[in-house]
């Protein structure tokens, strides 16, 4: 998994440097617009009662000249035209570097490395790096068997084909399904020091290749339920599932449904 959160970070890494690079031509361009041509000669600076002073002359070896106030657009000119020239030369140089950089580390590019083989070689091959579609089908391919609990109150039929208990739960499910989230439906796990629970949904960040449950409250209104959703939420907490990092906490009393809108933020933040 350190693999998969590492070709992620080099996914980000290429968004930021393509950023980088727009800024950087953006500035070779600005200063195609704004250039400062040299006029010659080489400037010396010092500092007289705490006032820059600026020496000008035109060659080696020559006497340096005073520049006074009024000359003062000579020494100008000159320290923005080499200002100008030693940043070309860095811009330029940071230019081709990311350009290399895009070149040879585009996100997948391992994982394609099998793909370019023969059908020969790859039944050879034990494969280190699965494909992102590989990856999504190791996840739903997890067997598990079904909650009998409460078999009864599984009356909403979602998209993917699996009956739910509540409509609040139908929505989060529908909601997944229309964004493309690969998800399993209470799937079973143990939480130390608590025992075994269900989160009603364990989804998958694809982009990232990080699990995500996603537990919703749904009568946050009934003080022992309260109760018992805080304690599972503590357990959690104690098992390194945390609110906003790999897990989705909603809730919702008889008074305040849960509403789609708040759903698809949950999706956008983590899932996306």
């Amino acid at each position: 998994m350190d693999y998969y959160r590492l070709e992620n970070n080099r996914e980000e890494i290429c968004e930021l440097l393509k950023e980088r690079r727009k800024l950087l031509k953006g500035l070779l361009r600005d200063m195609e617009k704004n250039y400062w041509e040299h006029p010659g000669g080489m400037i010396r600076t010092s500092q007289c009662k705490k006032t820059n002073q600026y020496y000008w002359r035109e060659k080696a070896g020559e006497r340096w000249k005073y520049l006074p106030k009024k000359q003062r657009k000579i020494a100008e000119q000159i320290v923005n035209s080499e200002y100008q020239s030693e940043l070309k030369q860095q811009i330029e140089t940071e230019l081709k570097e990311t350009e290399r950089w895009l070149q040879k580390g585009i996100p997948g590019s391992m994982e394609a490395l099998f793909e370019r083989m023969s059908d020969a070689r790859r039944n050879l091959v034990h494969r280190m790096i699965m494909s992102e579609e590989e990856f999504v089908q190791s996840f739903l391919a997890e067997e598990y068997e079904s909650s009998h609990v409460f078999e009864e109150n599984k009356q909403y039929k979602t998209s993917q084909g699996e009956y739910v208990r509540s409509k609040a739960e139908w929505m989060i499910a529908e909601r997944l399904f229309h964004f493309g989230i690969p998800y399993q439906y209470e799937f079973p796990i143990v939480l130390k020091g608590y025992g075994n629970v269900r989160p009603d949904f364990r989804c998958l960040n694809v982009r990232r290749r990080e699990v995500i449950l996603w537990e919703h409250q749904g009568k946050m209104g009934d003080e022992l339920y309260a109760g018992a959703a805080i304690r599972k939420i503590q357990a959690y907490e104690e098992n390194g599932f945390l609110a906003g990092k790999n897990l989705i906490l909603t809730e919702e009393s008889s008074d305040s449904p849960l509403i789609p809108k708040v759903v698809d933020r949950w999706i956008d933040r983590m899932l996306v």
